[in-house]
C-alpha cells in the first residue's frame, strides 16, 4: 500500500475495509508511506492495523524523502517483487475494498496476456456479481505477477509515464496502458467493482468537484462467495480490449 503521510481519516477508512477482507490472513502486507504533515497520525493508524493482526505480516517503511507519485509505487512493487512475491497487489489509503476484493483478483487468469489484474469497475449497475472480463487499467487496486513486472513494467515504467494529451498528468497508470497496448496484452476485472474511491479532498490529481463521478456504482462492501464466471475469451482467440 502506498500511504501519503497526509489523509489519516482516509487510511483508517481505508485499513478497516482491508481488514474484513476476507483470506488476508495469508498475505503479508508492506506499507510504504511518505512523509507529511500527518505523518505521526499516519502512524497511529498503522500501529493499529498492525495490532489487529489480520495479515500474516504487517510492514512498514517510511521513506526520508518524498518520492512522488509514480517513483513511490514503482518502489512499494519493486520491494514487493525483491522479497520473492510472485503475485502483488498495489493498494492506496484512500480506496476502500469488498471483502472478497482478493478472492477476485486470485480468480483472474495468470495467462501470458493479462499484464493485471484490476478490482475497480466503472460500469453502470446493476452489473452480476460473479463475472470477470476484459476490461481497461484501473489503478485503484490492482496486481500483477512477478514476470510481468520484470519483464514488462519495472524498467519500462518510467520512460511509459508520458502524459497521452497536453496538459495531463504524466501519471503512471498512463505508462501501464501504454505498455500493455505496446505488446497486444490485456487487464482484466470483475464487471462489479471490488473497490471504491473515497479520496475526495486531498489528493494530487484527484478533485474534489469529479468526485462523485469517480465513485464506483456497483461496490458494495460484502459481498458472498461467488463461483466466478468470465466472459474471456478463450486461450488462442483474439481478445477483444
Amino acid at each position: 500500500m502506498t500511504v501519503s503521510g497526509n489523509r489519516p481519516g482516509y487510511l483508517a477508512e481505508t485499513l478497516d475495509s482491508w481488514s474484513a477482507v476476507r483470506g488476508l490472513s495469508a498475505w503479508d502486507v508492506r506499507i510504504v508511506v511518505e512523509p507529511g504533515t500527518e505523518l505521526a497520525a499516519c502512524r497511529a493508524v498503522l500501529e493499529e492495523f498492525s495490532r489487529r493482526r489480520v495479515a500474516r505480516s504487517v510492514a512498514v517503511e517510511v521513506n526520508p524523502e518524498c518520492r512522488g507519485v509514480r517513483a513511490n509505487p514503482h518502489h512499494a512493487l519493486d520491494a514487493a517483487f525483491g522479497s520473492g512475491a510472485g503475485f502483488v497487489v498495489l493498494c492506496e489509503e484512500d480506496i476502500v475494498v469488498a471483502d472478497d476484493v482478493l478472492e477476485c483478483l486470485a480468480a483472474v487468469p495468470d495467462e501470458p496476456d493479462v499484464l493485471a489484474a484490476c478490482a475497480f469497475s466503472d460500469r453502470p449497475a446493476p452489473q452480476p456479481t460473479d463475472v470477470l472480463a476484459d476490461t481497461g487499467f484501473s489503478a485503484w487496486v490492482w496486481g500483477t505477477w512477478a514476470d510481468r513486472w520484470e519483464t514488462c513494467l519495472r524498467d519500462d515504467w518510467f520512460p511509459a509515464a508520458r502524459a497521452p494529451w497536453d496538459g495531463a498528468g504524466a501519471g503512471w497508470d498512463f505508462g501501464v496502458e501504454r505498455i500493455a497496448a505496446a505488446r497486444g496484452m490485456r487487464f482484466v476485472g470483475p464487471l462489479a467493482s471490488r473497490s471504491d474511491n473515497i479520496g475526495r479532498d486531498g489528493g494530487v490529481h484527484a478533485l474534489p468537484e469529479e468526485f462523485e463521478e469517480s465513485r464506483a456504482a456497483t461496490f458494495a462492501a460484502h459481498r458472498d462467495p461467488v463461483a466466478w464466471c468470465s466472459l474471456l475469451p478463450a486461450r488462442g482467440e483474439p481478445s477483444h480490449h
